[in-house]
């Protein structure tokens, strides 16, 4: 009887980290798969075309259009527009409308041969720009089907400056 026991034992044991095992392959394989299908995107507006007022209130909107260009960088690190590869377009609401600055939702469509990333983002715009904000990417066409992911934009007077992160 005493014998039994350790065998029993190290069964109940082996039958424990088999289906801890199997829940940790089944947790991991939830897990989204890692750098393999993610894509990083730097891209640079120039504004051609706007309506935005200048002083905005509550619940005006107005619509900009950009040449989209990809970023290049100089040797002393600062950013510029590069070779143009499409066009952009923005659609900003005012949300808030304060002494101090707006709160803007805006939808951004950049428009490429590849295909068309969408982008929404809620941005404070107080003080004196560049204006950073975050946006989600909330979908697109052609090479960027099904795209998820965010963008880091800076907003700036005459465009914004595109760090976009595709998942």
């Amino acid at each position: 009887m005493f014998r039994d026991r350790p065998r029993r034992t190290l069964s109940i044991a082996a039958a424990a980290m088999a289906a801890a095992g199997a829940v940790t392959i089944s947790v991991l394989s939830l897990q989204p798969a890692a750098a393999d299908g993610d894509k990083d995107l730097r891209l640079t507006t120039v504004q051609k075309v706007g309506t935005e007022p200048e002083n905005p209130r509550t619940g005006d909107h107005w619509v900009t259009y950009f040449d989209l260009h990809t970023t290049a960088t100089d040797k002393d690190g600062k950013e510029t527009a590069g070779k143009r590869v499409g066009d952009a377009s923005d659609r900003c609401d005012v949300v808030l409308a304060r002494y101090e600055g707006i709160v803007t939702q805006c939808e951004r469509v950049l428009r490429t041969d590849q295909g068309t990333l969408v982008l929404t983002s809620l941005t404070n715009r107080f003080g004196r720009g560049p204006y950073p904000t975050t946006a989600a990417v909330t979908g697109g066409t052609g090479s960027y089907a099904g795209a998820k992911g965010e963008a880091r934009i800076t907003l700036k007077d005459d465009g914004a400056a595109y760090r976009i992160q595709l998942r």
